[in-house]
């Protein structure tokens, strides 16, 4: 039997070869598709990737630019800080953008980055980029800080006043933000010589002044509040109370605890008129320095302190640093008046999210002079007030007190930096300063005015505490 081409058989032949036809172009569609979902998976993974890679850097330039807030161009540190911590190639990726964005107060850093990644599989789609976006926000921790500068108003100074001025306020631009106050923040100011100003508002009530008749019961007329340190005696106990936080004692009273008039001589007492003169013609105020000023939360009040600030005299590191101190301590507490009493300062060591610091700044070593131009806070040198009457050992003991006050003051958890202007390399000065130092990062030597004004605003970079918030 014949079979015809038009038959059932022939047409489901014809059927049969025909969807053969369609069957491979469905199985080319579909293995395309396949390694297009294939293709976007890894390519979305590596995205994935990179942005994590890019959070990461974003929130590390966050907290680097954050801990910088003097920078001057922010975009420009996060982008460097950034690079810094994206791996150069990394999948391919290449970041093209960067912004940080200071708030009002600089309180608040909010930052963007963007990155190219080329695609491994999509680019047979044609796309052969894909872009990477990553945002982080950094803000200040609401820690709070006692903070004292003591810094050196001596003779040798003289030129270079306006930039110790200037340097200090930096400083206080870094912490403030810009803002008239801030929560938590209190700044005091030690202006030292060769002798500290306790200030009128100690000058008013006398209270931490010697009553002895033989001393000068009461407030010699002109005088403005310098004092000597309290006297050397071979006993420890009394030695001890020139390098340490102890206070006044007036109930019961302590005279060893309290301070005499600074009276600067105008004959030598060794002189055959001076019987009379020499216990009562002086001059109060010679190489007195700028009162101190205690804490306050009000930044208008320190600089107009450090604008006062004026030059004079000779050098006692160790006075800058007790008084430094003595303002920070506890033990304290209730005896400087204004905004200290009145916000129950300075507070406990240790206190929960507060921090103590002290910036010790000096440009020179300590010096003790034979004659009545060596009158200090320690008298003259003939008078043995510092345990000898040799200049050698007297500027050692002065050392030695400096060192003693400063490892004190560590132990009590008080975070100390030190500045040492225009002081020359491993000098006996310069290994004193890097050793009252709290670490050997918070230690500056600074050569010159521009060094000077650079190892401030880096204190005050570090102590602005920062951390991620978003």
């Amino acid at each position: 039997m014949s079979t015809s081409s038009n038959g059932p058989r022939a047409r489901l032949a014809r059927l049969a070869r025909s969807e053969d036809g369609v069957v491979a172009p469905l199985i080319g569609l579909m293995l395309l598709v396949l390694i297009g979902c294939v293709g976007l998976a890894v390519d979305t993974g590596r995205g994935v990737l990179v942005k994590a890679r890019l959070s990461d850097a974003l929130d590390a330039a966050g907290l680097a630019v954050g801990a910088r807030l003097s920078t001057t161009d922010y975009n420009a540190d996060a982008k460097r800080f950034v690079q810094a911590n994206f791996a150069a190639g990394y999948s391919g990726a290449t970041v093209t953008s960067v912004t940080a964005t200071p708030n009002a107060t600089k309180s608040v850093i909010t930052l963007s980055a963007e990155a190219e990644m080329p695609t491994a599989f999509m680019r047979i789609f044609g796309t052969k980029l894909v872009k990477v976006k990553a945002t982080s926000e950094v803000t200040r921790a609401a820690t709070g800080l006692e903070l004292v500068l003591a810094l050196d108003n001596t003779g040798s100074m003289s030129s270079s006043m306006p930039a110790l001025k200037s340097s200090a306020k930096s400083l206080l631009n870094i912490l403030y933000g810009g803002q008239a106050e801030a929560d938590d923040l209190y700044v005091g100011l030690v202006p030292f010589s060769q002798t500290v100003n306790i200030g009128p508002a100690v000058a008013n009530h006398l209270a931490w002044m010697d009553p002895d008749p033989a001393n000068v019961a009461l407030k010699p007329s002109g005088w403005s509040g310098c004092i000597e340190a309290r006297a050397y005696s071979a006993n420890q106990r009394t030695r001890e109370l020139d390098t340490t936080d102890a206070p006044p004692t007036l109930t019961p009273l302590d005279k060893s605890t309290l301070f005499r008039y600074y009276k600067y001589p105008n004959l030598d007492p060794s002189s055959p008129w001076s019987n009379f003169f020499y216990e009562y013609n002086k001059e109060y105020n010679k190489y007195c320095p700028s009162p101190m000023l205690p804490m306050t939360k009000k930044r208008a009040t320190v600089e107009t302190a450090i604008d006062n600030m004026k030059d004079g005299g000779n050098t006692h590191v160790n006075l800058g640093a007790v008084w430094g101190w003595r303002m920070l301590s506890p033990r304290w507490r209730g005896k400087w008046g204004g905004d200290m009493s009145l916000s129950g300062l300075p507070l406990d060591y240790n206190t929960p999210r507060m921090s103590k610091a002290l910036v010790l700044m000096t440009d020179g070593a300590n010096t003790m002079s034979a004659g009545l131009g060596g009158y200090t806070a320690y008298g003259v040198l003939s008078e043995k007030r510092l345990g000898t009457d040799q200049e050698a050992q007297a500027v050692k003991n002065l050392n030695a007190r400096l060192t003693e006050v400063c490892n004190s003051a560590k132990s009590a958890s008080v975070i100390i930096y030190t500045v040492a202007f225009n002081i020359p390399k491993n000098s006996e000065i310069e290994k004193l300063m890097q050793a009252c130092a709290s670490k050997a990062e918070y230690y500056f030597p600074a050569g010159n005015e521009t060094a000077l004004k650079d190892a401030f605003k880096t204190i005050g970079d570090s102590l602005s505490n920062l951390r991620v918030s978003k």
